[in-house]
Protein backbone atom coordinates (compact mmCIF):
# COMPACT_ATOMS: atom_id res chain seq x y z
CA UNK A 1 0.00 0.00 0.00
CA UNK A 2 1.37 3.39 -1.01
CA UNK A 3 1.86 5.78 1.89
CA UNK A 4 0.08 9.14 1.66
CA UNK A 5 2.16 12.33 1.76
CA UNK A 6 3.44 13.28 5.23
CA UNK A 7 0.77 14.80 7.45
CA UNK A 8 -2.18 13.44 5.47
CA UNK A 9 -4.57 10.65 6.27
CA UNK A 10 -4.89 7.65 3.99
CA UNK A 11 -8.64 8.23 3.93
CA UNK A 12 -8.35 11.56 2.05
CA UNK A 13 -10.05 10.04 -0.95
CA UNK A 14 -11.57 6.83 -2.26
CA UNK A 15 -9.33 3.89 -3.00
CA UNK A 16 -9.09 2.36 -6.42
CA UNK A 17 -11.38 -0.51 -7.14
CA UNK A 18 -9.28 -3.62 -7.31
CA UNK A 19 -7.80 -3.58 -3.83
CA UNK A 20 -4.33 -2.01 -4.04
CA UNK A 21 -5.42 0.80 -1.71
CA UNK A 22 -4.10 3.57 -3.94
CA UNK A 23 -4.17 7.05 -2.41
CA UNK A 24 -6.40 9.54 -4.25
CA UNK A 25 -5.73 13.18 -3.33
CA UNK A 26 -8.50 15.73 -3.35
CA UNK A 27 -8.26 18.45 -5.99
CA UNK A 28 -7.26 21.01 -3.37
CA UNK A 29 -4.38 18.98 -1.91
CA UNK A 30 -1.23 21.07 -2.08
CA UNK A 31 1.16 18.15 -1.89
CA UNK A 32 1.57 15.81 -4.79
CA UNK A 33 1.09 12.03 -4.89
CA UNK A 34 3.03 12.05 -8.14
CA UNK A 35 6.29 10.30 -7.39
CA UNK A 36 8.14 7.34 -8.79
CA UNK A 37 6.81 4.18 -7.15
CA UNK A 38 8.16 0.64 -6.93
CA UNK A 39 6.21 -0.87 -9.78
CA UNK A 40 4.84 -4.34 -10.25
CA UNK A 41 5.63 -6.54 -13.24
CA UNK A 42 3.63 -4.36 -15.64
CA UNK A 43 5.10 -1.05 -14.45
CA UNK A 44 3.25 2.07 -13.37
CA UNK A 45 1.10 4.62 -15.19
CA UNK A 46 0.96 8.34 -14.48
CA UNK A 47 -2.45 10.00 -14.80
CA UNK A 48 -2.73 13.76 -15.34
CA UNK A 49 -6.36 14.66 -14.67
CA UNK A 50 -8.63 17.66 -15.14
CA UNK A 51 -11.58 17.09 -12.82
CA UNK A 52 -13.65 19.82 -14.51
CA UNK A 53 -13.42 18.53 -18.09
CA UNK A 54 -16.57 17.35 -19.83
CA UNK A 55 -19.05 18.82 -17.33
CA UNK A 56 -17.18 17.31 -14.39
CA UNK A 57 -16.87 13.68 -15.49
CA UNK A 58 -13.08 13.67 -15.00
CA UNK A 59 -12.97 12.11 -11.52
CA UNK A 60 -15.26 9.21 -12.42
CA UNK A 61 -13.18 8.44 -15.50
CA UNK A 62 -9.99 8.47 -13.44
CA UNK A 63 -11.42 6.08 -10.85
CA UNK A 64 -12.61 3.68 -13.55
CA UNK A 65 -9.30 3.83 -15.41
CA UNK A 66 -7.33 3.08 -12.22
CA UNK A 67 -9.55 0.07 -11.54
CA UNK A 68 -8.95 -1.25 -15.06
CA UNK A 69 -5.20 -0.68 -14.83
CA UNK A 70 -5.08 -2.43 -11.46
CA UNK A 71 -6.85 -5.41 -13.00
CA UNK A 72 -4.11 -5.57 -15.66
CA UNK A 73 -1.31 -5.41 -13.10
CA UNK A 74 -0.37 -1.73 -13.40
CA UNK A 75 -0.07 0.69 -10.53
CA UNK A 76 -1.22 4.28 -10.96
CA UNK A 77 -0.05 7.70 -9.81
CA UNK A 78 -2.49 10.59 -10.14
CA UNK A 79 -1.84 14.33 -10.50
CA UNK A 80 -4.83 16.67 -10.04
CA UNK A 81 -2.84 19.92 -9.87
CA UNK A 82 -0.22 21.63 -12.07
CA UNK A 83 2.36 21.19 -9.31
CA UNK A 84 1.65 17.48 -9.05
CA UNK A 85 1.76 17.18 -12.83
CA UNK A 86 5.24 18.68 -12.97
CA UNK A 87 6.51 16.37 -10.24
CA UNK A 88 5.00 13.34 -11.95
CA UNK A 89 6.57 14.12 -15.33
CA UNK A 90 9.95 14.69 -13.69
CA UNK A 91 9.71 11.38 -11.82
CA UNK A 92 8.64 9.50 -14.95
CA UNK A 93 11.56 10.87 -16.96
CA UNK A 94 14.05 8.99 -14.84
CA UNK A 95 12.05 5.83 -14.22
CA UNK A 96 12.10 3.10 -16.86
CA UNK A 97 9.20 1.38 -15.06
CA UNK A 98 6.81 4.15 -16.14
CA UNK A 99 4.70 2.62 -18.89
CA UNK A 100 3.13 5.90 -20.04
CA UNK A 101 1.48 9.15 -18.97
CA UNK A 102 -2.27 9.62 -19.51
CA UNK A 103 -4.03 12.96 -19.98
CA UNK A 104 -7.62 12.68 -18.68
CA UNK A 105 -9.44 15.76 -19.96
CA UNK A 106 -9.78 17.83 -23.10
CA UNK A 107 -7.22 19.26 -25.51
CA UNK A 108 -6.15 21.81 -22.88
CA UNK A 109 -5.14 19.00 -20.53
CA UNK A 110 -3.17 17.35 -23.34
CA UNK A 111 -1.46 20.67 -24.08
CA UNK A 112 -0.53 21.16 -20.43
CA UNK A 113 1.07 17.71 -20.31
CA UNK A 114 2.83 18.31 -23.64
CA UNK A 115 4.44 21.49 -22.31
CA UNK A 116 5.97 19.56 -19.42
CA UNK A 117 8.05 17.85 -22.17
CA UNK A 118 7.34 14.25 -21.12
CA UNK A 119 9.85 11.55 -22.01
CA UNK A 120 7.66 8.41 -21.64
CA UNK A 121 4.86 7.73 -24.14
CA UNK A 122 1.64 9.69 -23.63
CA UNK A 123 -1.96 8.80 -24.35
CA UNK A 124 -5.39 10.37 -23.78
CA UNK A 125 -8.67 9.51 -22.08
CA UNK A 126 -10.90 12.21 -23.62
CA UNK A 127 -13.21 14.12 -21.28
CA UNK A 128 -13.47 17.53 -22.94
CA UNK A 129 -15.72 19.17 -25.51
CA UNK A 130 -13.97 18.62 -28.85
CA UNK A 131 -11.18 16.16 -27.88
CA UNK A 132 -9.41 16.74 -31.19
CA UNK A 133 -6.15 15.04 -30.21
CA UNK A 134 -7.95 11.94 -28.97
CA UNK A 135 -10.06 11.75 -32.13
CA UNK A 136 -7.01 12.00 -34.33
CA UNK A 137 -5.37 9.04 -32.62
CA UNK A 138 -8.52 6.90 -32.37
CA UNK A 139 -8.78 7.18 -28.58
CA UNK A 140 -12.29 6.90 -27.11
CA UNK A 141 -13.90 7.88 -23.81
CA UNK A 142 -13.66 4.28 -22.64
CA UNK A 143 -11.38 3.55 -19.64
CA UNK A 144 -11.42 -0.19 -20.22
CA UNK A 145 -10.39 0.19 -23.85
CA UNK A 146 -7.66 2.67 -22.91
CA UNK A 147 -6.29 0.30 -20.26
CA UNK A 148 -6.05 -2.36 -22.97
CA UNK A 149 -4.29 0.16 -25.22
CA UNK A 150 -1.80 0.90 -22.44
CA UNK A 151 -1.13 -2.83 -22.08
CA UNK A 152 -0.81 -3.69 -25.76
CA UNK A 153 -1.02 -0.51 -27.83
CA UNK A 154 1.15 1.00 -30.52
CA UNK A 155 3.78 3.60 -29.64
CA UNK A 156 4.61 6.01 -32.49
CA UNK A 157 6.86 9.04 -32.72
CA UNK A 158 5.11 12.19 -33.91
CA UNK A 159 6.04 15.80 -34.60
CA UNK A 160 5.39 18.71 -32.24
CA UNK A 161 5.02 22.38 -33.10
CA UNK A 162 6.85 25.09 -31.18
CA UNK A 163 5.55 28.67 -30.96
CA UNK A 164 7.49 31.34 -29.03
CA UNK A 165 8.94 28.65 -26.78
CA UNK A 166 5.64 26.83 -26.15
CA UNK A 167 4.65 23.53 -27.70
CA UNK A 168 1.48 22.59 -29.56
CA UNK A 169 0.11 19.44 -31.15
CA UNK A 170 -2.86 20.70 -33.15
CA UNK A 171 -2.37 24.23 -34.39
CA UNK A 172 -1.41 27.82 -33.71
CA UNK A 173 -3.83 30.55 -34.82
CA UNK A 174 -3.50 34.32 -35.21
CA UNK A 175 -6.32 36.80 -35.79
CA UNK A 176 -10.08 36.35 -35.92
CA UNK A 177 -10.09 32.71 -34.86
CA UNK A 178 -7.90 33.50 -31.85
CA UNK A 179 -10.16 36.43 -30.94
CA UNK A 180 -13.12 34.04 -30.73
CA UNK A 181 -11.11 31.58 -28.61
CA UNK A 182 -9.99 34.37 -26.26
CA UNK A 183 -13.53 35.71 -25.78
CA UNK A 184 -14.88 32.24 -25.18
CA UNK A 185 -12.22 31.53 -22.56
CA UNK A 186 -12.96 34.78 -20.70
CA UNK A 187 -16.63 33.82 -20.49
CA UNK A 188 -15.63 30.47 -18.92
CA UNK A 189 -13.55 31.96 -16.09
CA UNK A 190 -15.52 32.64 -12.89
CA UNK A 191 -14.81 35.48 -10.48
CA UNK A 192 -12.85 33.06 -8.32
CA UNK A 193 -10.64 32.17 -11.29
CA UNK A 194 -12.07 28.68 -11.79
CA UNK A 195 -12.54 27.62 -15.43
CA UNK A 196 -16.06 26.32 -15.93
CA UNK A 197 -16.91 23.41 -18.28
CA UNK A 198 -18.05 24.42 -21.75
CA UNK A 199 -20.06 23.16 -24.71
CA UNK A 200 -20.19 23.86 -28.44
CA UNK A 201 -23.10 26.32 -28.29
CA UNK A 202 -21.03 28.51 -25.96
CA UNK A 203 -19.03 29.61 -29.00
CA UNK A 204 -22.01 31.31 -30.67
CA UNK A 205 -21.88 34.52 -28.62
CA UNK A 206 -18.10 35.09 -28.90
CA UNK A 207 -18.30 34.47 -32.67
CA UNK A 208 -21.05 37.08 -33.04
CA UNK A 209 -19.32 39.62 -30.81
CA UNK A 210 -15.98 39.12 -32.54
CA UNK A 211 -17.62 39.54 -35.95
CA UNK A 212 -18.85 43.01 -34.97
CA UNK A 213 -15.81 44.25 -33.06
CA UNK A 214 -12.68 42.63 -34.52
CA UNK A 215 -10.75 44.97 -36.87
CA UNK A 216 -9.02 42.30 -39.01
CA UNK A 217 -5.57 43.98 -39.01
CA UNK A 218 -2.87 42.74 -41.37
CA UNK A 219 -0.56 39.96 -40.20
CA UNK A 220 2.83 39.30 -41.85
CA UNK A 221 4.29 35.80 -42.11
CA UNK A 222 7.95 35.40 -43.06
CA UNK A 223 8.92 31.87 -44.08
CA UNK A 224 12.55 31.13 -43.18
CA UNK A 225 13.04 27.76 -44.87
CA UNK A 226 16.40 27.91 -46.74
CA UNK A 227 15.89 28.30 -50.48
CA UNK A 228 12.12 28.84 -50.07
CA UNK A 229 11.95 32.15 -48.17
CA UNK A 230 8.95 34.39 -48.77
CA UNK A 231 6.61 36.84 -47.05
CA UNK A 232 2.82 36.38 -46.98
CA UNK A 233 0.31 38.86 -45.59
CA UNK A 234 -3.24 38.20 -44.51
CA UNK A 235 -5.78 38.76 -41.74
CA UNK A 236 -6.14 35.26 -40.25
CA UNK A 237 -3.22 32.84 -40.02
CA UNK A 238 -3.15 29.16 -39.07
CA UNK A 239 -0.18 26.84 -38.62
CA UNK A 240 -1.29 23.20 -38.40
CA UNK A 241 0.59 20.15 -37.16
CA UNK A 242 -2.44 17.81 -37.14
CA UNK A 243 -5.35 17.93 -39.63
CA UNK A 244 -7.89 18.61 -36.88
CA UNK A 245 -10.08 21.60 -36.01
CA UNK A 246 -13.28 22.12 -34.02
CA UNK A 247 -16.52 20.79 -35.55
CA UNK A 248 -14.42 18.69 -37.92
CA UNK A 249 -13.67 21.65 -40.20
CA UNK A 250 -10.96 20.59 -42.72
CA UNK A 251 -8.68 23.65 -42.66
CA UNK A 252 -5.55 21.59 -43.43
CA UNK A 253 -6.77 18.16 -44.57
CA UNK A 254 -3.37 16.95 -45.80
CA UNK A 255 -1.45 17.80 -42.61
CA UNK A 256 0.39 14.78 -41.15
CA UNK A 257 1.72 14.15 -37.68
CA UNK A 258 4.98 12.48 -38.70
CA UNK A 259 6.26 14.21 -41.86
CA UNK A 260 8.50 16.90 -40.36
CA UNK A 261 6.39 19.75 -41.81
CA UNK A 262 3.82 22.29 -40.63
CA UNK A 263 0.91 23.38 -42.85
CA UNK A 264 0.57 27.15 -43.15
CA UNK A 265 -2.88 28.49 -44.14
CA UNK A 266 -3.37 32.26 -44.57
CA UNK A 267 -6.71 33.92 -45.28
CA UNK A 268 -5.86 37.23 -46.94
CA UNK A 269 -9.07 39.27 -47.16
CA UNK A 270 -10.49 41.17 -44.14
CA UNK A 271 -13.99 41.67 -42.77
CA UNK A 272 -16.71 39.66 -41.02
CA UNK A 273 -18.60 38.83 -44.22
CA UNK A 274 -15.39 37.64 -45.84
CA UNK A 275 -14.70 35.52 -42.74
CA UNK A 276 -18.14 33.91 -43.12
CA UNK A 277 -17.46 33.35 -46.81
CA UNK A 278 -14.18 31.63 -45.98
CA UNK A 279 -15.89 29.52 -43.32
CA UNK A 280 -18.45 28.28 -45.84
CA UNK A 281 -15.65 27.32 -48.22
CA UNK A 282 -13.81 25.48 -45.45
CA UNK A 283 -16.99 23.62 -44.58
CA UNK A 284 -17.27 22.51 -48.21
CA UNK A 285 -13.57 21.64 -48.38
CA UNK A 286 -12.84 24.02 -51.29
CA UNK A 287 -11.08 26.91 -49.52
CA UNK A 288 -7.59 25.90 -50.69
CA UNK A 289 -8.75 26.44 -54.29
CA UNK A 290 -9.50 30.11 -53.55
CA UNK A 291 -6.69 32.42 -54.81
CA UNK A 292 -7.09 34.61 -51.71
CA UNK A 293 -6.24 31.63 -49.48
CA UNK A 294 -2.54 30.79 -49.23
CA UNK A 295 -1.31 27.31 -48.30
CA UNK A 296 2.14 25.79 -48.19
CA UNK A 297 4.20 23.44 -46.05
CA UNK A 298 6.90 25.03 -43.90
CA UNK A 299 9.42 24.21 -41.20
CA UNK A 300 10.13 27.63 -39.68
CA UNK A 301 8.33 30.96 -39.90
CA UNK A 302 8.05 34.28 -38.05
CA UNK A 303 4.76 36.13 -37.51
CA UNK A 304 4.64 39.92 -36.96
CA UNK A 305 2.00 42.68 -37.06
CA UNK A 306 1.59 46.44 -36.63
CA UNK A 307 -1.37 46.06 -34.27
CA UNK A 308 -2.03 43.72 -31.31
CA UNK A 309 -3.13 40.29 -32.58
CA UNK A 310 -4.68 37.57 -30.37
CA UNK A 311 -3.07 34.13 -30.51
CA UNK A 312 -4.46 30.67 -29.76
CA UNK A 313 -2.53 27.44 -29.28
CA UNK A 314 -4.39 24.12 -29.48
CA UNK A 315 -7.71 25.91 -28.97
CA UNK A 316 -6.72 27.85 -25.84
CA UNK A 317 -5.70 31.53 -25.58
CA UNK A 318 -1.98 31.92 -26.18
CA UNK A 319 -1.60 35.63 -25.44
CA UNK A 320 -0.96 38.35 -28.01
CA UNK A 321 1.39 39.24 -30.81
CA UNK A 322 2.36 42.86 -30.11
CA UNK A 323 3.79 45.43 -32.53
CA UNK A 324 7.38 46.44 -32.01
CA UNK A 325 7.73 49.37 -29.65
CA UNK A 326 4.49 48.54 -27.83
CA UNK A 327 5.08 48.89 -24.05
CA UNK A 328 3.14 45.62 -23.56
CA UNK A 329 5.73 43.73 -25.63
CA UNK A 330 7.63 42.98 -22.44
CA UNK A 331 4.82 40.55 -21.52
CA UNK A 332 3.89 39.47 -25.07
CA UNK A 333 6.36 38.85 -27.93
CA UNK A 334 6.59 41.35 -30.79
CA UNK A 335 7.26 38.40 -33.09
CA UNK A 336 6.31 34.75 -32.85
CA UNK A 337 8.76 32.22 -34.23
CA UNK A 338 7.08 28.92 -35.08
CA UNK A 339 8.98 25.76 -35.97
CA UNK A 340 8.58 22.00 -36.18
CA UNK A 341 10.19 19.55 -33.74
CA UNK A 342 10.30 16.28 -35.70
CA UNK A 343 9.50 13.07 -33.79
CA UNK A 344 9.53 14.95 -30.47
CA UNK A 345 6.74 12.99 -28.78
CA UNK A 346 5.79 9.33 -28.41
CA UNK A 347 2.04 8.67 -28.49
CA UNK A 348 0.40 5.41 -27.44
CA UNK A 349 -2.60 4.47 -29.61
CA UNK A 350 -4.79 1.38 -30.11
CA UNK A 351 -2.88 -1.53 -31.63
CA UNK A 352 -5.44 -1.91 -34.43
CA UNK A 353 -5.16 1.72 -35.51
CA UNK A 354 -3.47 2.15 -38.88
CA UNK A 355 -0.45 4.39 -38.29
CA UNK A 356 2.13 6.00 -40.53
CA UNK A 357 4.39 6.86 -37.62
CA UNK A 358 7.61 5.19 -36.56
CA UNK A 359 7.02 2.20 -34.27
CA UNK A 360 8.67 2.66 -30.86
CA UNK A 361 9.27 0.08 -28.15
CA UNK A 362 7.33 0.62 -24.91
CA UNK A 363 8.78 0.39 -21.41
CA UNK A 364 8.26 -3.14 -20.03
CA UNK A 365 6.70 -4.19 -23.33
CA UNK A 366 7.86 -7.77 -22.92
CA UNK A 367 5.80 -8.24 -19.73
CA UNK A 368 2.69 -6.18 -20.47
Amino acid sequence: MTRPPDGESSRSGPTAAGGHGRFFPSESDARSPARSCRAGAAGWVGIVANRGSGLGRGRHLVETLVAELTHLGFRAEIAWTPEARGEMVAAAAGDSACRCLVAVGGDGTVSALLNERPRPPVTVLPAGTENLVARHFGLRRDPRRLAATIAAGRASRIDVGKAAGRRFLLMAGFGFDAEVVTRHHRARVSRSGRVRPTHRMAYVEPILRSSWSYRFPTISVRVLDPGAEEVIRGTTVFVFNLPRYALGLPFAPIARDDDGWLDLVVFRNPGPFQALYYLCKVFCGIHLDDPSVFHRRVRTLVVTADEPIPVQLDGDPGGYLRPRGDPASAAHPDEWTISILPAALTVLTPADRQSRGTRTRLPNEDVA
